[in-house]
């Protein structure tokens, strides 16, 4: 069996969106504020909402991660993780729980899609992601969202760690540098599970069997 059998299996895989929100991708949100550059953010978003269309047409599940930051998660070590002062837009302001800095941008979940709100950039830590996932006997996670070396990669390291079959959707995931990007997609490739693009699942989602067990 090749591994488009048991990687991009709808009854096995789930699209996981990253931290698609107005402060990390708006050009009105926080860190476009600060100087970051959104428009791969911004022109990546389309792309993404297909592919999530076509991942729920194909039942494939979509599981959505956003960021929220408060008095309640931030320590010294988070805040000043840059060498920035406590309180400023780069660390301690983004993702206000109840602000439209927190809400998503360009997508969004349906009813009965799971939400998990993270606090640091990996989706696992601190999370019940690992329980929502295996309740639902997903065995490989298909990467999305940004910023691709930070939140995306951090989750997609962890899934592997906790033994997924992990993958990176390069042309549905974006960063603030496209060195960055580029950097991150080329890691991922070689050392922790395969780049694939939108694309490439819309035609394995079309013309793979669904397989019955994993090799």
């Amino acid at each position: 069996m090749d591994e488009s059998g048991f990687r991009y299996d709808p009854r096995r895989c789930a699209l996981v969106v990253i931290d698609m929100q107005n402060d990390f991708c708006s050009p009105e949100g926080a860190l476009a504020g600060c100087g970051f550059d959104v428009s791969a953010a911004v022109a990546m978003t389309p792309r993404l909402a297909e592919l999530i269309d076509r991942a729920r047409r194909r039942d494939v599940p979509v599981v959505w991660v956003r960021t929220e930051h408060d008095e309640t998660t931030d320590t010294p070590q988070w805040l000043g993780r840059v060498g920035t002062g406590p309180g400023t837009a780069r660390t301690g302001l983004t993702c206000r729980p109840g602000t439209p800095g927190a809400d998503f941008y360009g997508v969004r979940p349906e009813p009965g899609e799971p939400v998990i709100v993270k606090h640091r950039f990996s989706a696992f830590v601190g999370t019940d992601l690992d329980g929502v996932l295996r309740s639902r006997g997903i065995e490989s996670l298909l990467f999305t969202g940004v910023a691709t070396e930070i939140c995306v990669e951090s989750s997609l390291r962890s899934g592997l760690f906790h033994e997924y079959w992990v993958s990176l959707v390069e042309d549905c995931a974006a960063s603030y540098s496209p060195a960055a990007h580029a950097a991150s997609v080329a890691v991922v490739a070689q050392n922790f599970g395969t780049v694939v693009t939108a694309d490439d699942l819309a035609s394995m989602w079309v013309a793979r069997p669904i397989t019955a067990s994993t090799p």
